[in-house]
C-alpha cells in the first residue's frame, strides 16, 4: 500500500516489565499528593474564616471561595485514548481489505438467492447466505496469500514451501468470524468474514516458527540488562520520519542501514502466546504534537522505504543502540510495548 503523505513510523516505548511497578507506585504517590493539596484541612478553615464585607445596603456578600490549586494544567491522554484519535491504515482489495491498524483481514462473499430451486423465500435466503460464506472464505484465503510477511516473503511463498502451513491457514479461514448478519442486496446475499492477524486465533502464529531465516525466542539466550534512555539517544521513544515517502506495510518489517544490514527486526517483538504486536496508525503532525507524543521522542529521518524495509542513512543509523534494543526485546522477562504511527 502506497501512501504519499507526510508519514512517521513511530515506536513509543511505554513501559517494560522491570520498571512497571515502580512507575505505578510513583504515579499513585503523585496523585495522592495532588489530592491532598486540593483539599484544605477543616482546622485551617475554622481558624481562617473568609472575610465578609458589609455593603451599604445591609446585605451580606457571600464569601469568596479561594482558588483551588490545579494539579495538572494539561490533560494527558492515555495510550488507548490516543489510539482512538488516530486514523486507520487499511489496504483495500477487490473483495476485502487488510486493516493494519486494527490488525485483521476481512473479505466479503456474495451468493444469488435462487427462488426457483427453493420456493420458500426464507429457505432461499438461507441457502444463499451459506453460499456467500463459502465465497467469502475463498476470497479471504486469496487476500491472506497476498500479505507480505517479511521483506522477502509473502504468505503465498510460505504456503508453496509447506503444505502443512496451507492446511493450518485453511482451518483458520474456515473458522473466520462473521461480522454482522447476512445482508440482502439486489437479489443476492452478502456476508463479511474476518480473521485476526496476530492473536492466537490468527494467521501469525501459523507462520511464526516457519519464517525463513528467523530464530524463535526460545533459542535466544542473550541477556541485555535494563534499557535506558541513553540507548534511545536520550529519548523515551523513537519516531521514523518518512517525510512523504511511500510505505508498504508487512507483518514483520525491519530497519536496515544504507548497506542493507538489519538494525532492528520487528519479528523480535512478537510473542505468539499472547498475540501482542505494535499497531500501525496514521495521524497528522499537529495531532501527534497535541497528544504529547512529540515529548521525549528521538526523530529518525528515513532515507527510503521499500518492501517492508525502513532504510536509514549512516547518521541516523548511529543515533540509536539498535543491538541493545534487539537483545532487550528478545530477553525473557523483558517485554517492550510499542506503538507504530504513520504521520
Amino acid at each position: 500500500m502506497k501512501r504519499i503523505i507526510c508519514l512517521t513510523l513511530s515506536f513509543l516505548i511505554l513501559f517494560s516489565v522491570h520498571d512497571a511497578f515502580s512507575q505505578k507506585k510513583s504515579e499513585k504517590r503523585r496523585k495522592k499528593k495532588n489530592k491532598t493539596e486540593q483539599v484544605q484541612p477543616p482546622a485551617i478553615q475554622q481558624q481562617n474564616p473568609p472575610a465578609v464585607q458589609q455593603p451599604s445596603g445591609g446585605q451580606e456578600t457571600p464569601p469568596v471561595t479561594p482558588p483551588q490549586p490545579v494539579s495538572q494544567q494539561h490533560h494527558t491522554l492515555t495510550y488507548e485514548q490516543a489510539v482512538n484519535q488516530f486514523s486507520q491504515i487499511v489496504e483495500q482489495s477487490q473483495n476485502g481489505a487488510v486493516n493494519w491498524s486494527e490488525q485483521f483481514i476481512e473479505a466479503k462473499g456474495q451468493s444469488v438467492i435462487d427462488n426457483q430451486k427453493f420456493t420458500n423465500p426464507a429457505q432461499a435466503k438461507l441457502m444463499a447466505a451459506r453460499g456467500a460464506v463459502v465465497v467469502a472464505q475463498r476470497n479471504l484465503l486469496e487476500i491472506v496469500q497476498g500479505v507480505s510477511v517479511t521483506s522477502e516473503t509473502t504468505v503465498k511463498d510460505m504456503i508453496t514451501q509447506n503444505d502443512f502451513i496451507y492446511t493450518r491457514l485453511d482451518g483458520v479461514v474456515k473458522n473466520a468470524r462473521q461480522i454482522g448478519d447476512a445482508v440482502e442486496k439486489d437479489g443476492f446475499m452478502e456476508v463479511t468474514l474476518r480473521i485476526p492477524m496476530y492473536s492466537k486465533e490468527g494467521i501469525a502464529p501459523v507462520l511464526y516458527e516457519n519464517i525463513p531465516g528467523k530464530e524463535t525466542k526460545s533459542t535466544l539466550t542473550e541477556m541485555a540488562g535494563a534499557l535506558s534512555t541513553s540507548d534511545l539517544g536520550g529519548a523515551e521513544g523513537i519516531v521514523f520520519n518518512f517525510n512523504g515517502k511511500p510505505v508498504d506495510p508487512s507483518m514483520f518489517p525491519v530497519v536496515v542501514d544504507e548497506n542493507g544490514k538489519i538494525l532492528f527486526d520487528f519479528y523480535k517483538l512478537y510473542d505468539p502466546r499472547t498475540g501482542n504486536f505494535p499497531q500501525i496508525l496514521q495521524t497528522s503532525k499537529e495531532l501527534f504534537q497535541q497528544l504529547g507524543f512529540s515529548q521525549g521522542v528521538q526523530v529518525i529521518d528515513v532515507a527510503q522505504s521499500f518492501d517492508g524495509k525502513i532504510q536509514l542513512d549512516q547518521l541516523n543509523s548511529k543515533k540509536i543502540n539498535w543491538e541493545k534494543i534487539g537483545k532487550f526485546a528478545t530477553t525473557a522477562g523483558k517485554i517492550l510495548k510499542f506503538a507504530l504511527a504513520l504521520i
